[in-house]
């Protein structure tokens, strides 16, 4: 475990066996960008979705704020970190993520637009 008053997720993340958010579409961009599976436990407004999606591509888990307990984190921590699926999974995922050259793309999307 790591407290800190600030540490930017992109240095941060790629660091960490796993991560632990809410699920908010920010955490959960860098949390696959750094290639390490997730623990989701999703609050509010898009963070459910965002969950599910993640859960979905195989790079977390999902646990809802309604059932957390110490308990329940510990479990689906340890099942996140014993199954090597979700770590493959996630590098995978990750590595395609950081791949992409965003500006290249949005550039040749307007050129395109543009004529």
């Amino acid at each position: 475990m790591f407290v800190a008053n600030y540490a930017p997720y992109s240095e941060l993340l790629p660091q960490a066996a796993a991560t632990v958010h809410q699920g908010g579409i920010g955490t959960t961009a860098q949390a696959l960008r750094a290639g390490r599976p997730m623990l989701i436990v999703p609050q509010t407004h898009d963070q459910p979705d965002n969950a599910e999606r993640a859960a979905r591509l195989g790079v977390a888990r999902v646990l809802y704020r309604s059932l957390y307990s110490t308990q329940r984190a510990t479990a689906e921590l340890a099942q996140l970190l014993s199954d090597n699926s979700y770590s493959a999974r996630a590098a995978d995922v990750g590595q395609k993520i950081r791949d992409q050259d965003g500006v290249a793309a949005a550039c040749d999307a307007l050129e395109e637009l543009a004529g």
